[in-house]
């Protein structure tokens, strides 16, 4: 299960993405904004600080995470959907934003082709994915399930699925001949290793807590961190740079 507060932990270093993905359009005037995998309203607080007099609609699976949006911004109506179920039932949209949600569900080209079909005319689809996969830090991870091998036996099952840019061209050029896509490689300065080990908390390792019972997931966090700890030098300041690549895309209608 998603725990809002650790997920806001890192709330600065989450949220730069989907500010910086919505300035990409700034120069749109979207009427109505659909804001898929908003979580607790990180990416839906960008929406609104540029399209101020937008109807947006925040969706997540989450219970937890949609009362910290309500609480945010009680004007956004925030709902509790399945989103990697159609949508359409929702009429349609000038913009359908996504701040690292497609991961989350295994039909992503699906989701994003009936995205395009709930766009008004000249609407826009734009979504951020964590590329985790490409980071050091993640093979931290994969390499301390070896301490608990019966507990991750089909674990490729239950994780996030990233596609390549080429893949993700492919999936829109489907839909669209208007495509920009882009990677941006984020530095986040921690002030130790327990600090990356506590922001990969909030997502990429979500999948392995919810296998774990509370002393093993102290005997999994405690061999993360040792990956860790070797991965990630410290700087001369002492501070600990944690890279972090995401890929963006934009596709319009």
């Amino acid at each position: 299960m998603w725990n809002a507060d650790v997920y806001n932990q890192y709330g600065k270093e989450r949220m730069q993405p989907s500010i910086d993905l919505a300035n990409r359009m700034n120069d749109k005037n979207f009427k109505r904004i659909l804001d898929v995998g908003c979580g607790t309203g990180m990416s839906t607080v960008s929406l609104l600080s540029i399209w101020k007099d937008a109807e947006i609609v925040g969706v997540d699976l989450s219970e937890e995470m949609l009362q910290k949006a309500r609480e945010y911004m009680p004007s956004i109506s925030f709902v509790q959907r399945d989103c990697g179920k159609p949508l359409s039932d929702m009429e349609t949209f000038d913009l359908i934003f996504s701040n690292a949600f497609l991961q989350w569900i295994p039909n992503q080209e699906e989701f994003i082709l009936n995205s395009f079909d709930m766009l008004n005319r000249e609407g826009v689809f734009a979504a951020q994915i964590p590329l985790f996969e490409e980071m050091p830090a993640n093979q931290c991870i994969i390499n301390a399930e070896s301490i608990l091998p019966d507990k991750f036996g089909d674990m490729d099952n239950s994780k996030y699925v990233i596609y390549s840019a080429a893949e993700y061209y492919d999936i829109l050029s489907k839909a669209t001949s208007k495509i920009s896509i882009w990677i941006t490689d984020y530095f986040h300065e921690m002030d130790n290793h327990q600090k990356i080990l506590d922001f990969l908390k909030g997502a990429a390792l979500r999948p392995y807590i919810d296998r774990l019972k509370e002393d093993e997931q102290k005997i999994f966090m405690k061999e993360v961190l040792k990956n860790i700890e070797r991965e990630y030098t410290c700087q001369k300041n002492g501070k600990i740079l944690f890279p972090f690549k995401r890929l963006f895309m934009i596709g319009e209608k």
